[in-house]
């Protein structure tokens, strides 16, 4: 496939002036190639029907928004479930679960999708060491994988943590390490497609110096607790077909930056 970006200036471009600022039309990216028979094919990108930072194949594996509710409720309950009998887990939940509404595109159209978020499920309590803590990401991995979202990949075992020097000065400046080994806090997310169930482990224990704990106390947000929150970005069932036919031009190509905020 022969593909040419272009990016084509609007002649009634108004610029927006406000008090934070200059703001301006910016004009949707068009892309254009030759198709498998031969043919010159020109898109516009305002007609994608996925956010820019989504790719076409992302969608095609997650569960539809009709369940998209019933696939988070069988995840997260497996993983409390698991968690509990390994730890003795009891789990609290905050936040209520929901459809956000449909968003544009970051092109100036608008997306075909919408994105559930769960609440977020946190235990009562969770151990100390290192070693529990990577038994608990396992367990969650397994459960994950089982579902197709893969393993859960911790935030410090990323190249983009190893290798941001300034991301690490940062962490011992704030909480005295960038020892995983020693820092009272991790992060992970699992994710295929567009689907991710995000874990995050506490306990200020781990911090000697006492700060973390005095910081909890003050904020109200648990000091002992493991949490995990589930969220699906999907098609309704309804929208399938159309969906599909309005993607079709575009699979094969990577969607241009977004032009719009949205």
């Amino acid at each position: 496939m022969a593909v040419k970006l272009s990016i084509r200036s609007w002649a009634a471009c108004v610029a927006l002036v406000s008090v934070l600022g200059l703001g301006g039309c910016a004009a949707p990216p068009t892309t254009t190639y030759t198709n498998g028979a031969g043919q010159e094919v020109t898109v516009n990108w305002k007609d994608y029907p996925l956010h820019a930072y989504s790719l076409p194949g992302d969608l095609r594996q997650a569960p539809v928004k009709e369940e998209g509710g019933v696939v988070s409720a069988r995840i997260l309950g497996q993983i409390r479930a698991a968690l509990t009998k390994e730890f003795d887990f009891a789990w609290e939940s905050t936040g209520e679960p929901g459809w956000q509404p449909d968003l544009g595109n970051g092109y100036g159209g608008q997306a075909m999708t919408t994105t559930y978020n769960s609440v977020e499920w946190s235990s009562t309590t969770s151990p100390a060491s290192t070693a529990q803590w990577q038994k608990i990401v396992r367990v969650i991995s397994r459960i994950t994988t089982a579902h197709g979202l893969g393993p859960v990949t911790l935030t410090h075992d990323k190249d983009t943590f190893k290798n941001d020097a300034e991301w690490q000065k940062d962490l011992v400046e704030q909480y005295g390490t960038a020892d995983p080994q020693k820092l009272w806090w991790w992060d992970g997310t699992a994710y295929s497609g567009s689907q991710w169930l995000s874990v995050y482990l506490v306990n200020v224990d781990r911090d000697t110096t006492g700060r973390a704990a005095k910081e909890h106390q003050e904020s109200h947000f648990p000091a002992h607790s493991v949490s995990i929150s589930y969220g699906v970005t999907t098609v309704r069932s309804a929208d399938l077909a159309a969906f599909e036919k309005a993607l079709e031009p575009f699979m094969g190509l990577t969607p241009p930056e977004p032009t719009t905020s949205d």
